[in-house]
């Protein structure tokens, strides 16, 4: 994690399940060339948090998706946790910024 960012604390996991809407967005690699991209947040079977990234690419005039996984890197109430879509390797997911009383934004 960069050192400057911090999570937000009083995090609910409950209240950020269901599916985003990317407003903007740093240049990654794995999003290069998506319109209209999403990512779907559900509660897995071992406490860990299935995530389903999905975008539509213009060139191949088709929607792409992405199935993953997370999981919380210290309390469930911090925004800090894991994220994994190829095998064992996972990536840091910080929420740094967040509408604590609407959950109608985040800043990842």
């Amino acid at each position: 994690m960069p050192k400057l960012v911090k999570p937000v604390s009083n995090f609910e996991l409950n209240n950020y399940l269901g599916k985003w809407y990317e407003v903007a967005r740093l240049d990654h690699s794995f999003e290069r060339g998506l319109s209209q991209v999403s990512a779907e947040y559900s509660l897995k079977d071992d406490g860990g948090v299935s995530v389903i990234n999905r975008g539509f690419s213009k060139a191949d005039n088709e929607w792409q998706e992405a199935e993953g996984k997370a999981y919380f890197i210290n309390e469930n109430t911090e925004g800090y946790l894991k994220v994994s879509f190829f095998g064992p390797f996972y990536g840091s997911y910080v929420i740094f910024e967040l509408d604590h009383d609407n959950y109608q934004y985040a800043f990842v």
